[in-house]
């Protein structure tokens, strides 16, 4: 070869290497910029959940995501909220992403587990939480869901023995105590579930649950006095913690009317009212019943399932619903602390979501068996 050519062929692979190199520094900046986005954005939704934004929080998780993709913690983050938000199908799908990128993560197994309940797969539910258990056997959160799992399905024993297994890791553990004492309450042991209530109150002083539960212990056990200062106390925290979110004098007219006892029912449901239609036979109506927040009439009757807000709540925009049965493609049940949340699929894939205290979702759930609407758990 020619010392022209060789030269000649010198100079191109110069060239050539030397452009690699450029588009090679271009996407290594192109990528630092992403990861850097991606921690902004993630950092920002933690600040939003933190203040109970949880809209905005979602939002801000699925910009870092798009900045990207890989990111576990994220996507996990992301299930857990969305799962908070009762939009379950989704948290499954996206901790599923996050577990296949970091398999050895206890946490995400955890986070899955509760999803997959939620969604019925109590097996698939089961064999998550246990995955996490064996992953790191000091998570007092995979303690308490296992132990919500079994509860969901009527072991109520097992349920405890979680529970307090939970507790032994964590005696600060509110949720723990809680889910005990509805679970001792199913076992029929009426001074555990007492005993527990008065411990999630001692652990979490400023959480209305625990009040809440406490006072409603109390009042079984014909303890007026102090039935009623726990609710009092539960009603003065939700009025505090919602302030942010709604108008004041919004506030004042339900602060009034939590503190009006014998004028609750009157106030919140006298409008609503149900009339059914030609030749339609209504089975049941059940009161305190909540959709999107807003607190109605839950009527089943033998042609369809129908939502009537309350007066109240129809002035600022509470949304009536009415499906037909024909038109249902599934009911699920999710258990939680005292109450829980009915889940309905109709066919044109829609989700409607109500939830209820335990006092309703009990005689609920038992008409919906007998109409053939869900099925036992198995």
């Amino acid at each position: 070869m020619r010392d022209e050519d060789c030269i000649l062929h010198k100079k191109t692979l110069l060239l050539v290497l030397g452009l690699g190199l450029v588009v090679l520094s271009a996407n290594c900046g192109v990528v630092a910029q992403d990861k850097k986005n991606n921690q902004i954005h993630l950092a920002r939704a933690r600040v939003y959940a933190g203040d109970d934004r949880l809209d905005s929080a979602v939002n801000e998780l699925r910009k870092a995501i798009e900045a990207n993709p890989n990111d576990a913690e994220s996507l996990a983050f992301l299930a857990l909220l969305q799962g908070r938000r009762g939009d379950y199908l989704a948290s499954v799908a996206n901790i599923k992403k996050a577990v296949k990128i970091q398999p050895q993560n206890a946490s995400y197994y955890s986070i899955l587990g509760r999803g997959l309940a939620a969604t019925g797969d109590v097996q698939g539910a089961r064999a998550a939480l246990n995955r996490s258990i064996a992953l790191d056997n000091t998570n007092a959160t995979s303690y308490a869901n296992l132990a919500a799992v079994e509860g969901q399905v009527g072991r109520y024993r097992e349920a405890a023995f979680l529970y307090r297994k939970a507790i032994a890791l964590n005696p600060h553990y509110e949720e723990a105590y809680l889910g005990l004492s509805l679970a001792d309450g199913k076992l029929g042991d009426e001074a555990g579930q007492l005993e527990s209530a008065r411990k999630a109150v001692e652990v979490a002083p400023k959480s209305a649950r625990a009040h809440a539960r406490l006072g409603y212990l109390l009042s079984l056990h014909r303890d007026m006095t102090g039935a009623m200062s726990e609710g009092l106390k539960s009603n003065l925290i939700r009025v505090q913690d919602s302030w942010n979110d709604f108008l004041g004098m919004f506030l004042t007219a339900w602060a009034c009317v939590f503190f009006a006892f014998a004028a609750i029912f009157a106030a919140m449901f006298a409008g609503s009212k149900f009339k059914p239609q030609e030749n339609e036979k209504v089975i049941r109506s059940f009161f305190l019943t909540f959709y999107k927040d807003k607190p109605g009439r839950f009527v089943i009757t033998d042609g369809r399932i129908v939502f009537v807000p309350e007066a109240f709540s129809a002035w600022f925009g509470a949304t009536r619903v009415s499906i037909q049965r024909s038109q249902i493609e599934s009911i699920s049940l999710v258990d939680t602390v005292g109450g829980g949340t009915i889940s309905i699929l109709t066919k044109d894939q829609s989700v409607h979501q109500f939830r209820m205290p335990i006092l309703v979702l009990e005689p609920l759930k038992e008409l919906l068996l007998s109409e053939h609407l869900i099925e036992a758990a198995k």
